[in-house]
């Protein structure tokens, strides 16, 4: 989701067209707020999970997806979504488990995705 729209507005600095999807209400008004003055945004109050992605594959995903339903949203994203790339901050011992081939998830995304571990983000970075 867009959270409160603080990544979300450097996506939107520096992208010709931003879709951010969030599924709480407040925080979809909080994205709003921030993005205001930006014209190529459209923010969107719907569950990501049910979210029909794009049919073509001239986009790409980021996203800081919450821990308690990550593999729901991995899986939808792989096998759901066309984007050419995705950009995920997940907790680190779940992208361990999605690079695990021997684990039965890491199998399966193996066939849709190439899973690397770009960076390392410091916790005084999130909140809670």
């Amino acid at each position: 989701g867009s959270g409160k729209g603080h990544f979300t507005k450097e996506l939107v600095e520096m992208s010709q067209r931003v879709n951010a999807i969030e599924i709480d209400e407040g925080l979809c008004h909080a994205t709003k707020k921030a993005v205001e003055p930006f014209q190529n945004i459209k923010v969107i109050h719907e569950d990501i999970l049910k979210f029909s992605f794009p049919k073509n594959t001239d986009y790409k995903i980021f996203g800081n997806i919450p821990y308690n339903i990550s593999t729901d949203i991995v899986k939808k994203i792989a096998f759901d979504s066309q984007a050419k790339y995705s950009y995920l901050i997940v907790e680190r011992g779940f992208a361990k488990r999605l690079q695990n081939t021997q684990r039965a998830l890491g199998l399966l995304l193996m066939v849709e995705m190439d899973i690397k571990i770009l960076k390392k983000v410091p916790r005084a970075y999130f909140h809670p």
